[in-house]
């Protein structure tokens, strides 16, 4: 991906239609953090206040004039909007400004960019962007040649004076057939998973709630953790231990966001379907935040548009080495239900295991299995599937006793296993 060796200096700007749910300054350092991602330096930032916006310049003319003295004054190499402009608003304001202008879809596709890693990752990213883009390509101007590279302009940006609409379109449609071909592949370990009856775990939460570490200290992998939004685009899986070697499959996802565009949401429809075929999910929200509330209900208005609020569901709170003990027990007593954990400092993972363990196999009985020495392969289902409580070896046969939920009991008396409940 291309990177630039200077540093482009920002100037960014918040316009808030009408009645906004969250506060402005929580917005603003929400939207300072997304730009300090790319590794763009913030160098002002302007809030306005509009009862409406403008069909040709999304704010009115005498306030983008004021802008373009700023970005004079103040040396700006791009102008960076916190709402989503149209094509003739975005190539309107760049007539008048004279530098390269970027919404807030652009922002995203431009952090996504930098931290697509896969195969999947990176064809998603840049199928999101060309279809950002062909709308776009009309007329000339600043918009239509951003060679310098910089924000805006990773992954297919560099390209686009050299490709037309058709090339874009027929680019398009490849994209989206090597991304089913991926989504078939994963549907094919989909199914095995199903047909041995390992139970999915799926983290979702705000961006930069810590579900990444998390994940790496359920599952002890080693996960790429930084201090950044979007750190994790790609759908990981692992599978982690519970009781008595009892395992399930955790998924780690990407990160929500406040108004998240909608149009990426289903650019990256492959990889949230995973969601959908999850067993449980764990909603991580940070307890260090000041804002627990709002981040929680924007999570849940993507997992509503994902048709998700069915699905069953564990709040977890990571961070709790961050807050003081009577912050904790303030929270505690607001969401009795939920497990309150520090991911990093591995803190009460214990009290999490448990609680996964009985949302995903409370439903369990007891039984006596005897599995023949010639058929010794159905005994890792056991062991993936169940709780082994004891074993017996005898001259020709091991009999278990376990504790198995009864959904999973369907392949055991496929194969015609001989057991007894006891």
């Amino acid at each position: 991906m291309y990177e630039t060796n200077q540093k482009e200096k920002a100037l960014l700007v918040m316009v808030e239609v009408g009645q906004e749910k969250w506060p402005s300054e929580v917005l603003a350092e929400e939207f300072k953090n997304l730009v300090i991602s790319t590794g763009i330096e913030v160098e002002d930032l302007i809030i306005t206040k509009r009862k409406f916006i403008t069909p040709s310049l999304y704010i009115g003319k005498g306030k983008t004039e004021e802008l373009a003295l700023i970005v004079q004054e103040e040396n700006i190499n791009v102008v960076i909007f916190n709402n989503n402009l149209s094509y003739t608003q975005q190539r309107n304001l760049e007539d008048i400004l004279l530098v390269k202008t970027i919404d807030r879809t652009q922002l995203i596709l431009d952090i996504f960019s930098k931290h697509a890693r896969t195969q999947e990752g990176i064809l998603q990213v840049e199928l999101a962007q060309l279809e950002y883009l062909l709308p776009r390509l009309k007329g000339k101007g600043i918009m239509l040649s951003r060679l310098g590279g910089g924000i805006g302009t990773r992954g297919p940006g560099e390209k686009k004076l050299e490709i037309d609409r058709r090339r874009i379109t027929d680019r398009i449609a490849r994209l989206k057939h090597e991304i089913n071909q991926i989504s078939q592949h994963r549907q094919t370990t989909r199914k095995k998973r199903e047909k041995e009856n390992i139970s999915i775990c799926s983290l979702v939460g705000y961006t930069s709630a810590g579900k990444t570490t998390l994940f790496n200290a359920l599952t002890e992998s080693d996960e790429k953790i930084t201090g950044f939004l979007f750190t994790t685009l790609d759908t990981v899986s692992h599978t982690f231990s519970l009781h008595n070697n009892l395992k399930a499959v955790l998924s780690d996802t990407v990160g929500f966001i406040y108004k998240l565009p909608l149009n990426l949401i289903e650019a990256f429809k492959a990889t949230l379907e995973e969601l959908q075929y999850a067993d449980l999910l764990l909603h991580v929200v940070d307890a260090s935040s000041e804002d627990i509330a709002r981040l929680m209900e924007s999570v849940n208005l993507i997992l509503k548009e994902l048709k998700l609020s069915e699905k069953p569901a564990l709040l977890v709170f990571n961070k709790i080495d961050k807050i003081s003990p009577q912050e904790l027990s303030f929270l505690q007593g607001k969401y009795p239900d939920a497990v309150f954990i520090s991911a990093l400092e591995k803190i009460n993972l214990d009290i999490l295991r448990e609680r996964i363990y009985v949302m995903l196999f409370g439903d369990m009985v007891e039984l006596v299995v005897k599995i023949p020495f010639a058929r010794m392969e159905i005994t890792n289902y056991i062991h993936n599937n169940s709780e082994v409580l004891k074993k017996h070896y005898s001259n020709n046969e091991v009999v278990y006793w376990i504790k198995i939920k009864k959904d999973k009991l369907s392949y055991l008396e496929k194969l015609q296993v001989d057991m007894k409940e006891i």
